[in-house]
């Protein structure tokens, strides 16, 4: 049997890096994964990818800030699948990076919408579906720069710190409907996020000399999608019993040194 085994799983921003990685090992592992992404070429390459492994996938073609969009297809799963187990806030955007004396309120307002507001929204589509079944689990996807930051990403930080005690606030109103609400906080990632102004920025040689070489990092490389994912499917799984309101740091020890 598959740790997932029977589950209803929405992964939002499912079509590339940590989103696609997540679906991929959700469906490995038995789950119906229900692909939101708004990208049609991707998202119809990962709905491909699983069913070519045997899995099942169901794909929709969605801008997570389209809320009329998004409550119908959650309606849409809820009645087709008969639940919905699993909901992971993945999508997000970290747009060119600027700081507050620069950065313009139409960049702000975007980068909290899809990263921040549609977490809001998602979860709240989500969440009676869980409380008529008391049962359910949320995972946010944050990151280490909602307590620690690289400057000039202002946005992007804000909204991460915000679901980290979003998270907490969520995981106390759901807890007595048996609703798990938990996040990951991934650290230097490899993905299609990770190029910034057209370079990636963890092959970058200052990246490899600081982080890698002198062991910023202390597992001594940078990250991956795998790395989160299985992380994700544990607190998706029933191995996740007793733990609601938690943040799990997965960044190889960066924000153990000084």
């Amino acid at each position: 049997m598959g740790l997932l085994d029977g589950k209803v799983c929405l992964v939002t921003g499912a079509g590339q890096g940590l989103g696609r990685s997540i679906s991929l090992e959700m469906a490995a592992e038995g789950a119906v994964v229900v692909l939101l992404e708004r990208n049609p070429e991707t998202l119809a390459a990962v709905a491909a990818e699983i069913a070519a492994a045997g899995g099942k996938a169901l794909p929709y073609e969605l801008d997570v800030t389209d809320y009329g969009r998004y409550a119908s297809v959650v309606e849409r799963v809820a009645t087709s699948q008969g639940r919905i187990d699993v909901l992971v806030n993945n999508a997000a955007i970290n747009p060119p990076t600027h700081t507050i004396l620069d950065d313009t309120l139409e960049n702000w307002r975007r980068t909290i919408g899809i990263n921040l507001e549609a977490v809001y929204m998602g979860s709240k589509l989500v969440a009676p579906h869980m409380v008529r079944q008391k049962d359910g689990r949320i995972i946010h996807i944050a990151s280490i720069q909602g307590f620690a930051s690289s400057g000039e990403t202002g946005p992007y930080n804000a909204a991460k710190g915000a679901i980290i005690a979003y998270t907490k606030s969520m995981a106390v109103e759901l807890g007595r409907y048996n609703i798990l609400v938990n996040a990951v906080a991934p650290g230097c990632m490899l993905t299609p996020m990770s190029v910034v102004n057209g370079v990636e920025e963890t092959s970058t040689p200052d990246f490899i000399e600081w982080y890698v070489d002198r062991r910023k990092i202390p597992l001594g490389r940078t990250g991956y999608p795998e790395d989160v994912s299985g992380t994700v499917i544990f607190l998706a799984s029933d191995y996740c019993r007793y733990m609601t309101g938690q943040l799990l740091v997965v960044d190889g020890g960066l924000m153990s040194t000084f």
